[in-house]
């Protein structure tokens, strides 16, 4: 596909979006809003993990491979969240033959309900790999009273949900290390995102593969074409102006960055998949995230933010067992080691890294 056709793909469908759907009630409360702020600025690997206390809400069901666990457990996020989002949802694909490793799948931005990870869990546990996939805060059964659908009302919904993202993948990393099984973490677009800062803030090591994702949020929503889907006028009403609106929300979300954190324990195991022709994030910013993290292997794909949802699936799962294959022999050797990646297919590259080492 040409490249101008991956790109017209992601705009395509942020105008079909743009219908200032996103922040209706404005940014939220303002001294929540600063709170959140400057929570996430002083968030290190020193916060507690959380507890995770499973609670089964069905028997487990049995799949080619291994079973799947339903469970509820309560939140151990710090941010004050709605009583209807603090139970957080999980499914559990635990291998029948227990190779020791388990990946935390993230979802992406509206992502409601699992089904849509579901057959990446099916892909990994072919292979012997479990999988842990999170229903995101606000989204599905965890939907406050009054929101319709996955549309946040307010900037402050859209900062405790990541937070709060992060708090439960962090806590899922350490549950799953704690019950005998390498942790690690994923997802796509927020999913991804997300799941960068989870991998990034636990102090030992985590196979990490985020996915069409980058280092900050500020030009995502302030300015790409996922700024369509704003509610403009209702930021612009509390703002002041439209001009207004913009610095504000950017000066909101620059607290949402990668970059103000350190690589992970052992960045050798993180792997970060980059869609060319990406409008939502955007190639630099997937090379940046690759950059912050020395050791880290990058993997462009030919694709649009969109378009690599269809045809980057096989590398994505491929990618993720190709981390969980060369855990030992990294850990072993000690870290900023290179490590071999798989055959990647004609429409992706390796590349090398920005500090001089080669991923290939």
């Amino acid at each position: 596909m040409p490249a101008v056709l991956h790109a017209a793909v992601d705009h395509a469908l942020t105008r079909a979006l743009g219908l200032g759907l996103l922040y209706r009630g404005g940014f939220g409360d303002r001294g929540l809003l600063a709170r959140l702020g400057a929570s996430i600025e002083s968030y290190s690997r020193a916060r507690p993990l959380g507890d995770v206390a499973l609670c089964d809400t069905d028997r487990p069901r049995k799949v080619r491979g291994g079973v799947v666990r339903s469970a509820t457990f309560a939140s151990p996020a710090t941010t004050p969240l709605p009583a209807e989002t603090r139970t957080a949802r999980v499914e559990i694909w635990m291998p029948a033959r227990h190779r020791g490793a388990m990946c935390v799948v993230l979802a992406s931005t509206g992502e409601e309900g699992l089904w849509r990870r579901q057959p990446l869990a099916r892909r990994l546990l072919a292979e012997g790999v479990g999988s842990i996939l999170l229903e995101n805060p606000y989204y599905g059964t965890r939907r406050p009273g009054g929101q319709v659908g996955p549309v946040l009302r307010t900037v402050v919904d859209q900062l405790a949900m990541s937070t709060a993202m992060v708090d439960e993948a962090r806590a899922l990393l350490g549950w799953a290390r704690d019950e005998g099984f390498f942790p690690g973490v994923t997802g796509y677009s927020l999913g991804g995102f997300m799941g960068a800062f989870a991998a990034a803030l636990v102090d030992f090591p985590v196979v990490a593969v985020p996915r069409a994702a980058g280092t900050h949020a500020a030009p995502v929503l302030a300015e790409g074409p996922l700024s369509r889907a704003v509610a403009w006028a209702a930021l612009s009403r509390e703002a002041g102006s439209p001009a207004a609106a913009r610095a504000e929300l950017a000066s909101v979300l620059r607290h949402v960055d990668v970059r103000r954190h350190p690589a992970p324990v052992a960045p050798e195991l993180a792997t970060v998949l980059v869609a060319r022709h990406d409008r939502i994030f955007p190639v630099h910013s997937g090379k940046g995230l690759h950059a912050h993290w020395p050791g880290s292997q990058l993997l462009l794909c030919d694709a649009g933010h969109i378009t690599s949802v269809l045809l980057d699936a096989d590398v994505h799962t491929r990618a993720i067992l190709d981390g969980f294959r060369h855990v030992r022999a990294p850990l072993q050797r000690g870290h900023g080691t290179s490590r071999p990646p798989f055959l990647a297919p004609p429409a992706c590259r390796w590349v090398p890294h920005a500090n001089g080492s080669s991923a290939v």
